[in-house]
């Protein structure tokens, strides 16, 4: 009975397979934004003095992060978080490691006006757009008075809804026996049989938020961030995090929301005790880590890169 019952949240909870976007294959329209919010995207006109792009801190040749532990913004203002990837950012249901945006249109606004990121004003992007982007918004938005915010963050948004990209996990799903090893395979096991209850779904995590230190609490030196309770002002959502997702994560190092640990190893083994309650034996992270390798996307999607003609 018990074990009916494990099989039957695992498969309530379990990854879900994606395929590859193709942008020829979306409505003509949305193709247009797409290609207005990939401008947007690598310009560091945005910002409020013209040195910092959105690609500043989610690089595509680091799958959608910037390898820091936190990021700096204008003027070198140095970032409180670790920056999440930006490749699959539209599989999470909430965004920025509190939640506190549940859109990717709201999530593009808040870096552009950060003052340790973009420090750009409403007024100042405003005219940006105006004196670079008009024609394009005109194209993009037919319809609309603009350019406006709005629409800016809408453009960002389309963009980034087309940058998650399949794995070996992906084929592995979809009925490829042999896209992973037997090693491979046996860290699914694992996983399917410890991780996936958080880090489930399409984005394999991002729907959920959960306390980090859930069974043994996180080091008290390493709490001096709240999380959603910073959001909240609640005291039960104390180091609560959006449960980041891992595909790609053998390549986004560092991890978690203060950049503190700098190996994969270390963080499985981390995630083992202050989630799960277990010292995980080194069988058992060797075969975890080789899986989490596995849900590298096999290829950076074209369209993930800055266009030809980047002011970047």
């Amino acid at each position: 009975m018990r074990a009916a019952l494990l099989l039957s949240l695992v498969a309530c909870n379990a990854i879900e397979p994606i395929e590859s976007i193709e942008l020829s294959a979306l409505p003509t329209q949305e193709q247009v934004q797409v290609e207005l919010g990939r401008a947007l995207f690598f310009d560091p006109g945005l910002s409020g003095d013209g040195t910092v792009s959105c690609a500043s801190c989610h690089d595509p040749e680091q799958f959608g992060a910037d390898g820091q532990t936190t990021s700096r913004g204008v003027g070198g203002a140095v970032g409180r978080r670790n920056s999440p990837s930006t490749f699959n950012a539209a599989l999470k249901r909430w965004q920025f490691w509190d939640g506190r945006a549940d859109s990717l249109e709201e999530q593009a606004r808040g870096p552009l006006f950060a003052a340790d990121e973009m420090a750009q004003t409403p007024e100042g992007l405003r005219a940006v757009l105006r004196e670079r982007y008009d024609a394009a918004f005109e194209v993009a938005f037919p319809d609309e008075d603009g350019p406006t915010v709005a629409q800016a963050t809408r453009a960002l948004a389309a963009y980034q809804r087309t940058l998650p990209a399949p794995s070996r996990v992906d084929r592995f799903l979809l009925g490829d026996a042999t896209a992973l090893s037997a090693r491979e395979q046996e860290g699914l096991d694992l996983f399917n049989a410890n991780c996936v209850f958080c880090h489930s779904g399409a984005g394999v995590g991002g729907t959920q938020l959960e306390v980090l230190g859930d069974d043994n609490p996180w080091p008290a030196e390493q709490r001096q961030d709240l999380g959603r309770a910073e959001v909240t002002g609640r005291d039960r959502d104390e180091m609560v995090f959006v449960v980041p997702s891992l595909r790609n994560v053998a390549e986004t190092a560092p991890y978690f929301h203060d950049g503190s640990v700098e190996t994969l190893e270390e963080a499985v083994r981390l995630m083992g005790w202050h989630q799960n309650g277990r010292r995980l034996p080194d069988g058992e992270v060797d075969a975890l880590v080789a899986f989490l390798e596995s849900l590298t996307a096999e290829e950076i999607p074209a369209h993930a890169r800055p266009p030809a003609d980047s002011v970047r």
